[in-house]
């Protein structure tokens, strides 16, 4: 599952010029807000809560854009690098069970692995009839030109 969309753009930008909106706002007009949010206007005013409201709405969406992320990395991420889909977790690209791992189809001991059964050192024993006959797009990849083997 991929990451939700967000709920709401930013609260206020410092755009300038022709690039300007209406949620644009200057510096100094953004540290007049921190003084007035860290002097605790907002609760001390009983009256606020209706001028406030509407970034009170923005900081409730907000809330559910970070608990969306959370819920995101837990079950669709895990730990990254390290977990079971990551590069170098087991099922990875480079884990033991992983494409290029040991065990993995190209690994050393696996099935097309240099060790493998289908796997082989010697190039005169190599089998180029099931190769494609059209260079591959990635580079790197073997392919028949006509008889020849080629390197993309």
């Amino acid at each position: 599952m991929a990451l939700g969309d967000r709920k709401i753009p930013d609260v206020f930008n410092k755009k300038t010029g022709g690039s300007k909106d209406a949620r644009s706002i200057t510096s100094s007009k953004e540290l007049e807000i921190k003084a007035e949010y860290d002097a605790g206007v907002h609760v001390a005013d009983e009256g606020m809560f209706n001028t406030i409201a509407p970034a009170l709405y923005a900081i409730q969406k907000l809330s559910e854009d970070i608990d969306e992320l959370r819920r995101y990395i837990i079950s669709e991420v895990g730990d990254g690098a390290q977990g079971p889909q990551g590069p170098a977790g087991p099922k990875g690209d480079k884990g033991d069970t992983g494409a290029t791992g040991a065990a993995g189809a190209r690994g050393a001991d696996g099935a097309d692995g240099a060790d493998g059964a289908a796997g082989t050192t010697n190039a005169a024993q190599l089998d180029a009839s099931t190769l494609p006959t059209s260079r591959p797009r990635d580079r790197n990849k073997l392919w028949n030109n006509r008889g020849v083997v080629n390197v993309s």
